[in-house]
């Protein structure tokens, strides 16, 4: 029998019928100051949270003053804050264009400093930064700084409300885990065609245990690649959850280090436990590896996690045993994927394995297509 290997996204929980889509998110984080019922609040209470340093957090305003514009999607929450990020890195090598020479502030005169702001690349972010450093400028005390360190308080002060979207985030997931999940939402699926799908190795994208909940696979063959929801830690421990940007570049910024996704493992100590799943696999009595499955669901492939997607598939590019078989809910989620290997592996690459049936596609809920696909 093949070993198993699944790589799960965010779909993988929508499938199984979590309320887990950004969208979702956003009109909890909306509706967490005005509207809560009974069942929310017994929730908030049980576990001691303090809503109110949630409140007026700078990401979920960003989003909410430019919803026509950003996406439905995680990767879409992703790249905003990645805009931000930048944004605040554009004011540090430019401060002459937040503070002028007198110490007047260039947002003041919104006008001007739309004008002026339209000239460069991701406008909209740079904006709405000037416009929150000039209301927390004098509010703060910042006033009283050297204006490079003021750009870096207020760098600080987005750091420290990521962290805040995070634990908001954490809250969210776990609220939503709370409730039951029927095992007959597998059943429609395509990963139904895995007949022991309990012995598989899981690199999971998501923050979640559903998998783990509904189908009895071991925390320990799960590696969260991104960290795991746990409202019940001790005050000792840290929130393992990774909620970052793509590290786009080799050289170290330091201003920017604290959004990115390697920086946040690193501290978080996510590590690299998938790659064992890869490396120490069992062998038969004659030293034999059996055939290798590498099932994606619900993921996009997005470029943003390219580093792991990278990593899985060199590690198997002496190996001849495996197949990726990646699913995908419709065609245009099909094209996307492709798009997106090609950006990860390069054009070349993915016609040659496509080529060689080590990455075909399934849709997600063709079981028996699946069947036909998997490795045995």
């Amino acid at each position: 029998m093949a070993d198993t290997i699944l790589i799960l996204g965010n779909g993988f929980d929508l499938a199984m019928g979590r309320k887990t889509s950004y969208k979702d998110f956003l009109e909890f984080a909306d509706k967490l100051f005005v509207e809560r019922d009974d069942q929310l609040d017994e929730f908030l209470k049980k576990h001691q949270i303090d809503i109110e340093k949630y409140r007026n957090n700078l990401y979920i305003q960003y989003i909410n003053e430019n919803k026509s514009t950003l996406g439905e999607n995680w990767s879409n929450l992703e790249i905003m804050i990645s805009q931000l990020a930048e944004a605040i890195d554009f004011f540090k090598l430019n401060s002459n264009k937040l503070l002028k020479s007198t110490g007047a502030l260039y947002p003041n005169n919104d006008a001007q400093f739309r004008t002026m702001m339209n000239e460069e690349n991701d406008s909209t972010s740079k904006i709405f930064m000037g416009t929150i450093f000039s209301e927390l400028y004098f509010k703060t005390g910042w006033y009283r700084l050297e204006r490079g360190l003021a750009i870096s308080e207020l760098n600080n002060e987005f750091i420290r409300h990521l962290e805040l979207l995070t634990e908001l985030l954490e809250i969210y997931l776990t609220y939503v885990e709370k409730f039951e999940v029927s095992p007959d939402k597998f059943q429609q699926t395509a990963l139904n065609a895995i007949s022991d799908i309990k012995n598989s190795y899981v690199i999971n994208f998501n923050y979640t245990h559903t998998l783990n909940g509904l189908f009895n696979i071991p925390i320990e063959k799960t590696h969260f690649i991104h960290g795991e929801i746990n409202l019940k830690r001790h005050d000792y421990e840290i929130n393992t959850m990774v909620f970052g940007i793509e590290d786009k570049s080799t050289e170290i910024n330091s201003d920017l280090m604290p959004y990115q996704k390697f920086y946040q493992r690193v501290v978080k100590e996510t590590g690299n436990k998938y790659e064992k799943f890869f490396i120490d696999r069992s062998k038969d009595i004659w030293g034999s590896r059996p055939l290798l499955n590498i099932v994606v669901f619900g993921h996009s492939v997005d470029p943003l996690d390219k580093e792991i997607f990278r990593k899985c598939f060199d590690l198997l590019k002496d190996s001849s045993d495996y197949r990726f078989i990646f699913t995908y809910y419709d065609d245009p989620t099909k094209r996307s994927i492709i798009k997106n290997l090609a950006i990860i592996l390069g054009k070349d690459r993915l016609v040659e394995l496509t080529g060689q049936r080590k990455v075909v596609f399934v849709k997600s809920e063709d079981v028996g297509g699946m069947s036909r696909v998997l490795l045995e």
